[in-house]
């Protein structure tokens, strides 16, 4: 009887044992449960906190590049509703996008530093011609669309051709400014028509027809000429038709 009550009680204090350590797993992970949503409020919190504009505003924008035709208020414009977001909130690649979107700038980087301050470096296009009546050409070759309206006083040689063929005029006004750079001439008009013919008008006031085949080899025979026998009388004339397989027609000035 004795060994049976003995039993009986161990039985009951293993279980006892047995539903306090399940008591204490679950409080334990009752515990670890709260703690995690604490700390989830904890963490969303403070993210929220510190997205507001007005606990991190930027208080500097720091410009680093030259401008010369690009205008304050384009700049301003640019990152204006970027930088009233606030340092996190501040998108930086949004932000150099759009200043990328301003047909003057070349290139531009945007970097945020602590803790307030907005870090700006551009560089603007260097314009080397028109291009049509509408855009411009940098000295690297790339077309761009600015107002012309504000740059149209500029001393840049004129281009025009068919649209998509902007890349090879500039490469042809490259090669023939320096063909007839021993004539000390520059080139003020430079024209592909649609059907491929070439002309150009000097800085002397002088056309140069040159047609579609063999320009190059044209304008070295116009160079040749030029020094040897028309310089003299290059006032006297309106233009010069290379447009042969040897020789070449010049036209004079109405007296």
């Amino acid at each position: 009887m004795e060994l049976a009550i003995s039993r009986k009680y161990r039985y009951k204090k293993e279980a006892t044992k047995k539903k306090s350590k399940q008591l204490l797993f679950l409080l334990k992970r009752l515990s670890q449960g709260l703690s995690c949503v604490i700390i989830f409020f904890a963490v969303g919190y403070t993210v929220f906190w510190c997205l507001d504009p007005s606990h991190f505003p930027i208080t500097s924008v720091r410009f680093i590049g030259e401008r010369k035709n690009l205008s304050q208020e384009e700049l301003r414009t640019a990152f204006v509703s970027e930088v009233n977001a606030g340092f996190f909130r501040l998108n930086v690649s949004t932000l150099q996008h759009q200043l990328l979107s301003l047909p003057w700038i070349k290139q531009a980087d945007v970097r945020k530093v602590w803790p307030d301050q907005l870090v700006v470096r551009f560089e603007e296009h260097t314009p080397a011609a028109y291009w049509l009546d509408k855009g411009m050409i940098s000295d690297l070759g790339t077309v761009f669309y600015p107002d012309i309206s504000k740059v149209s006083d500029l001393d840049l040689p004129i281009l025009q051709g068919p649209e998509g063929r902007q890349t090879l005029v500039w490469q042809q006004l490259l090669v023939m400014e320096e063909t007839l750079a021993p004539l000390n001439l520059t080139i003020t008009h430079l024209t592909l028509a649609p059907r491929g013919a070439w002309h150009l008008r000097l800085s002397n006031g002088m056309m140069v027809i040159l047609g579609t085949n063999d320009t190059l080899k044209r304008l070295n025979r116009f160079v040749q000429a030029y020094d040897k026998h028309l310089s003299a009388r290059a006032q006297e004339m309106s233009y010069v038709d290379l447009r042969y397989t040897s020789g070449m027609t010049v036209g004079w000035r109405s007296v």
